[in-house]
This record gives structure tokens, sequence and C-alpha cells, in this order.
């Protein structure tokens, strides 16, 4: 047998058993994934993120379809031990469920802390662009005001975390409103609060001057770039209202604008398929521009229009072979990291328990960035706010959800209203799961 990808260590103290007790009967967890690649046989726990790797023989012990139930003695003597402290084998009588239930409800004590620690911030919901594909359209457009600003300020200061915080700007287009970003900024520096910003933006709005207002006023060090793929698919579908402006060329240059100014620049790109094609065009053309940096990443994300379409599995994989293939090639910016895994407390902001805000332009606050526009869950004009997780965060997991062995990659209230949830998760994630094995 042999260690992949290490397992989180603090799910290893929480649930892990450090000695196999041979007089127990065992089993594979509901929440382990198995694929068979060439002659060997890898499994995650989805629960640690570790990742082993186990021969034919091995595999004969464990297969739940061969052996319902292992003797702790037959883990002994089969040199698989490592398997039961990282969660991959458990007592035949747990209930999975609730093993990890306890496992995020520990994370979340010792993660408690006082204050927020993420403001997601939209100063406003115009924007500079039209794409066709936005989940914001019908919304109502609105832009900050400078005295609701003021006020919001004044909650960063009541609610914000000892720690330092981030301040996440998000629109609509937030540089539409860059004088109200400055304004929050400049006040938080006046009170020389600590604090460092992120920005999810089309760029297209950047300019040298703004930038360097960016970094000393906003401290700003990551951004977050909503590209659409090769030229002609970015320009058909970006849309946007100066097109002799802001247009292919001008993205390229801005991104080399936002590395040169220090920032993280990461390109989120915007697929279905009619424009999964073109993706390797605009890679390339990147490549040659900025390859070199390492502060560039580049990821994709499928449309949620396309995952509804039972096709989306195939999409998905053609994503993976271009990737694979432009990886191979050198496009370093592609490349997956695999490091020691860490299971998130939660998958949705809404279920943070107060540590994460959305506060829209007009003041209201919500539990998570996709949902401005439904009822909010307070407002910053409020005598007495009480913050915490969406109500819908303490609601058991659908039963379906429950026997998934990816729960816990996921958020256990997802069927009970997240816009996140498609038909075809499952699908996906084992799609997923068996790349990530390819490329360990």
């Amino acid at each position: 047998m042999r260690l992949l990808n290490s397992p989180d260590s603090r799910i290893i103290k929480i649930l892990g058993r450090s000695q196999v007790d041979p007089g127990r009967d065992y089993r594979l967890c509901e929440y382990a994934y198995c694929a068979s690649l060439g002659e060997n046989y890898l499994i995650k726990s989805t629960m640690t993120g570790g990742v082993y790797e186990l021969s034919a023989e091995e595999w004969a012990v464990v297969d739940p379809s061969v052996n319902s139930v292992i003797s702790g003695s037959v883990i002994n003597s089969s040199g698989l031990s490592d398997l039961v402290s990282g969660c991959v084998l458990v007592y035949s009588t747990d209930d999975d469920y609730s093993r990890y239930r306890f496992a995020v409800t520990a994370l979340k004590a010792m993660d408690r802390g006082r204050g927020v620690k993420t403001y997601t911030i939209l100063p406003t919901t115009a924007c500079n662009a039209r794409c066709v594909y936005c989940y914001e359209q019908g919304m109502k457009v609105a832009t900050m005001s400078e005295d609701t600003a003021d006020k919001v300020l004044e909650f960063i200061l009541k609610t914000k975390s000892s720690e330092e915080f981030t301040l996440c700007w998000f629109g609509g287009e937030p540089l539409v409103a860059s004088n109200i970003i400055n304004r929050i900024c400049t006040g938080l520096n006046d009170k020389g609060v600590p604090f460092k910003s992120r920005i999810i933006t089309n760029a297209s709005l950047f300019t040298p001057e703004l930038l360097d207002t960016a970094v000393n006023v906003w401290h700003l060090k990551r951004a977050q770039v909503s590209v659409d793929g090769a030229k002609s698919d970015y320009e058909a579908r970006k849309l946007f209202c100066s097109p002799s402006v802001h247009n292919y060329e001008y993205l390229l240059k801005t991104i080399g604008l936002m590395l040169e100014a220090g920032l993280e620049v990461t390109l989120r790109c915007n697929f279905d398929k009619g424009n999964i094609e073109g993706m390797y065009s605009f890679w390339e053309d990147v490549n040659k521009l900025y390859g070199s940096s390492d502060n560039l990443k580049i990821y994709s994300a499928m449309l949620f229009q396309a995952q509804k379409d039972e096709s989306c599995i195939d999409l998905y994989r053609r994503y993976l072979e271009l990737r694979a293939k432009a990886a191979g090639e050198g496009m370093k910016f592609l490349k997956f990291n695999s490091s020691e895994c860490k299971m998130k407390t939660n998958f949705c902001m809404a279920d943070s328990e107060g540590r994460c805000i959305v506060i829209g332009p007009e003041g209201n606050l919500y539990n998570c960035e996709h949902l401005p526009g439904n009822t909010s869950c307070a407002s910053i004009f409020d005598e007495d706010i009480k913050l915490g997780s969406d109500p819908r965060a303490s609601i058991e997991a659908d039963d379906k959800c429950r026997e998934c062995p990816f729960l816990p990659d996921c958020t256990p209230f997802c069927k009970h209203g997240c816009p996140d949830w498609f038909e075809y998760c499952r699908e996906f994630k084992c799609v997923e799961t068996e790349e990530q094995f390819k490329r360990l």
C-alpha cells in the first residue's frame, strides 16, 4: 500500500483510530471513493482527503463486494492498518453520517472566533458588460451611496474579527463604483485598521492609476478575472458597452498590468459546449505572454446553464482532456497542485456561523453572494444585528446525499435551496476524483 495524498491531520486527530482492534469487525466507510487504475486500486477518503494506492491483493481484502466485514486481525496481517487511522476503514457498527457531522462540529468549535473574517461587498450591481450567461440578469441595478458606504465602514468596525480580515469586492462589476471602494478603504486606513482585499472583476476598467490605488489604498492582494476563452468567444459573450476600448487585447494587456502590480491573478474561464474548443487558443495566448509568472493561475468553471444538460459530464471530460494536454506542454498555470488536504467546515458561506457576510449596495445583509435580491437576513441599518448561518445549515442532509461518498466535499443542505446544486453533481465528482487519481 502506498500513500499518494496526505490526509487532513485535524480529522485524523478527531476521528482517526491509531490502533486496530483485532477483536472488532471493520468495513469500508461510505465516504470513500474507489477506482481501479491498471492493476492497482486507489481509494480516497472524502473525509480526510487522503488517497491510498492498493495492489489487487490488498484490494481483495477490503472490497465490499467480496467482504462485507473485515476482522481487525486480517487488517493487521495485511498491512492495511493505515486505512483505519485514515478513516477509510471503520467499525462495522459505525454510523458514518454521525461521525461526519461530529467532525464538522468539532472543526467549527476549533475554528470558532469572534467577529467577521470576510466581508463580500457589492458596491454596485451595475456592470459595463452584458454577459449572455449572467446569473444576475433581472437583478435590480443599484449603486451604493456615500452615506451607505460610511455606514458600511461603521458596521465593519463594529463587527470585524480581531484577526486580520478580508474585504472581497463583488458585483455587478465592482470597478464601476471604484469611488465607493476607495471611500471604505480610506476610512479603514484612517482608523489604522489592518485589512486586505481581493476582487472578482472582468478587469476591463483597471488602469495603471487605478491599480496603484488598489494596491496601496485597498490593499488588494488577489484578483479573480472572469474570461470566456478565445478572442471571438470572449467578445461575443462579454458584449461590453464600449467594445472598441474593452476587448480581448485590452484583457491581455490588463493581465500584464495586474501581474506587474504584484497581484495574484486567477483567470476563471467560464465554459459550455459552445466555447470549450476555443479555450485552448486562449491558454496559448496567455502562456506566450505571461507563462513564466508564478502569480498567474487559471481554472475553468462550467456555466450553470450547461450543468443542467445531461451531456455536462462529457463536456467536463473534454475540458479535462484539453487541460491535461496544455499542462503537458508546460503551461504551468494550469497544473493541479497536490498537497495536504484540509476538510472545509462549510462549502457555502451561508454556513459560516457569521464569520462571512455579504453586504449589498443598499446595505442589506445576506448569507451568500448568490442570494442578493432574495430576502436578506438583516441590514447594516438595524440597531441590533445578530449574525449567524442561514437556517438551512441546520437541516439534516437529504437521504440521497447522506449516502453519497462525496458528502464531505459538499454542503449538506444543497438540496434545500442551494443555488449551486445540480442534478449531476455525483457523476461530476466521480469524474473529478478519477482525474485526480490519474494525476497522482
